[in-house]
């Protein structure tokens, strides 16, 4: 197949640094990003206002970092996740694309979400590839020798602590290489603006809440080294301390 493109879905993972399913789909070819903005599936699930809050500004990085990478971003707006495989089914033939990549979810209504999308994009001979990326190990695969679940914690980090000294900690997936140029069929695609994301901003949330909960990569990997600096030789003492 010619000129094809490989779509990104990104849902709670909105980065480009060690994204599993965002690397798979780059050594496939050209790549599109896609954002569906829920807000009656929100409301369902009773988000919080800053959730949302920070989630959007998150969004608004995310979409500055893929375009130094010359990879488009759609953000379109589903109010219902059960429209969701109806959308990606045309917009993927609007756009060539080959197959969708994305990371896994594990609730209830995530999975049967994204299974409606597998079965979709099946019909069509496409596939919906999953990629397991907030945990060391697949989640589920840590079993006992009956193959059923440990039921004691002490048995079950042995048995971790047994797979990482066979396999290793797994490797932090690079940032993709820029893209020669954008896909030539992504401007006839309707998407929002960065200011068309205002309006979904909740003005309840102040902005000391938002100072609160700084967005962006960087500052995520600044908490990360401030913690292994200072906080990671306590932790055995200060762990069950909620704050």
């Amino acid at each position: 197949m010619s000129n094809v493109n490989q779509l990104i879905w990104f849902r709670q993972d909105l980065r480009v640094r060690d994204h599993a399913a965002l690397w798979h789909a780059s050594q496939q070819g050209p790549c599109i990003g896609l954002i569906i903005l829920s807000p009656e599936q929100w409301k369902m699930h009773h988000d919080a206002p800053i959730k949302i809050n920070f989630y959007l500004r998150q969004l608004q990085q995310l979409k500055k970092e893929l375009e130094q990478l010359n990879i488009p971003l759609i953000i379109q707006v589903i109010p219902y996740w059960k429209d969701i495989a109806d959308y990606i089914g045309e917009l993927c033939t609007q756009l060539n694309i080959e197959n969708v990549y994305s990371n896994i979810e594990i609730g209830v209504n995530e999975l049967k979400r994204d299974k409606t999308v597998q079965d979709f994009l099946n019909q069509q001979g496409k596939d919906l590839f999953l990629f397991h990326d907030r945990t060391i190990f697949p989640l589920c695969s840590i079993r006992n020798q009956s193959q059923q679940p440990y039921q004691v914690f002490g048995a079950f980090k042995k048995a971790c602590y047994s797979k990482l000294d066979i396999s290793g900690l797994p490797q932090c997936y690079p940032i993709p290489e820029k893209q020669s140029s954008y896909p030539t069929s992504f401007s006839q695609i309707n998407s929002l603006t960065l200011e068309d994301i205002e309006a979904f901003f909740d003005p309840s949330v102040s902005k000391e809440q938002q100072d609160l909960w700084p967005a962006g990569e960087n500052f995520a990997l600044e908490q990360l080294d401030i913690f292994i600096k200072d906080h990671l030789s306590d932790y055995k003492l200060e762990r069950d301390f909620p704050n």
